[in-house]
C-alpha cells in the first residue's frame, strides 16, 4: 500500500501532454516555501475545518492522506489512457517526495509500464542513490528540483544538504535519463546574483545531457493549508515575483543555450 494525499486528473503542468498526477505523502525536506505542507508527514493528518452552509459556519474535519492499494491506484491511472495517447501525456508521481515510498513507487511505475503509459517522477533529488537506481529504468522523465546552489543556504531553507541532490542529478544524467530541471523562484531566497550565476553555471556544464529548464514563480496559494495545519509559514510576507522579473530571469537562464520555460 502507499499513502496518497491527492490525485489530479487532466493535469497539464506536471510533464508533457495531459496527465494524471499522483501525489504521494511524505517528504524529508522542510522548504520554507512549500506549497503542499500537508505532504510533509507520511501518515494521514486530520485537521479541524469550518464549512459555510447557508451562511452558517459548520465545524468539521478534513483528512489529508489515504492509504491505498497499488492495484487500485493503477486502475485509476489507466482510466485516461486515451487522453494520454492523444496528447503525448501520461502519469506523474509527485509529492511530497515520491521516493520516500520507494517500494510502492516501483510497483506503481511497473504497473504503468505494463499498460504502456509514459511515466514522470517529480523529485527533490534528496534520496539514496540505490533508490534512484531502482526507478531510473522505469521512469521516462525526471522533473528534478534545483532550489539553492550554496550548501549553507540550501540547508537553511530546506533543512537538508544539497550534496546528495547534485550528485543524484549527475547520476541520472550519466545514465542517460531525460531530466528537466525545475527551479522554484523565491525572491530573496535564491534570486541573488550569486545563486542565479551558480545555477546557470551548473546547467551550462550539463547542457548537452539534459532537456530543458522550468522556472516556477513562487505563489501564496497554500496560506489556508498552513493555518489549518497550525504550521509556521516562513514566507508569509514575501511577494510573488512579477512577470517582468520572470522574463528577465528567463533571459539570464537562456544563456545556458537551453530551452527555458516559465512555469512547467
Amino acid at each position: 500500500m502507499v499513502t496518497v494525499f491527492d490525485i489530479k486528473r487532466f493535469a497539464v503542468h506536471d510533464g508533457p501532454g495531459i496527465r494524471t498526477t499522483l501525489f504521494l505523502k511524505g517528504c524529508p525536506l522542510r522548504c520554507w516555501w512549500c506549497h503542499n505542507p500537508e505532504s510533509q508527514e507520511q501518515e494521514p493528518v486530520t485537521v479541524d475545518i469550518e464549512r459555510k452552509v447557508n451562511g452558517r459556519s459548520i465545524p468539521g474535519k478534513k483528512v489529508y492522506g489515504e492509504r491505498m492499494e497499488v492495484d487500485q491506484l493503477v486502475e485509476i491511472l489507466v482510466k485516461d489512457a486515451h487522453f494520454y495517447e492523444e496528447s503525448g501525456g501520461g502519469v506523474t508521481f509527485s509529492g511530497g517526495e515520491p521516493l520516500m515510498q520507494t517500494d510502492g513507487l516501483v510497483l506503481l511505475l511497473e504497473g504503468c509500464k505494463v499498460h504502456g503509459l509514459h511515466t514522470a517522477v517529480d523529485t527533490s533529488g534528496y534520496a539514496k542513490r540505490e533508490q534512484f537506481e531502482r526507478i531510473v529504468d522505469l521512469t521516462d522523465l525526471f522533473l528534478f528540483d534545483l532550489k539553492n546552489m550554496d550548501p549553507g543556504l540550501h540547508k537553511q531553507y530546506t533543512g537538508v544538504d544539497n550534496g546528495p541532490i547534485l550528485s543524484n542529478a549527475d547520476f541520472l544524467l550519466e545514465k542517460g535519463a531525460t531530466v528537466i530541471f525545475r527551479i522554484p523562484v523565491i525572491p530573496g531566497i535564491n534570486t541573488s546574483t550569486e545563486e542565479v550565476s551558480g545555477m546557470i553555471q551548473f546547467l551550462k556544464e550539463r547542457a548537452d545531457k539534459m532537456a530543458e529548464v522550468h522556472l516556477l514563480p513562487y505563489h501564496r496559494i497554500a496560506e489556508n493549508k498552513y493555518r489549518r495545519l497550525q504550521m509556521k509559514q516562513h514566507l508569509a510576507d514575501i511577494a510573488e515575483p512579477d512577470e517582468r522579473f520572470m522574463r528577465q530571469l528567463k533571459e539570464e537562464f537562456e544563456k545556458t543555450g537551453l530551452e527555458v520555460i516559465i512555469g512547467g
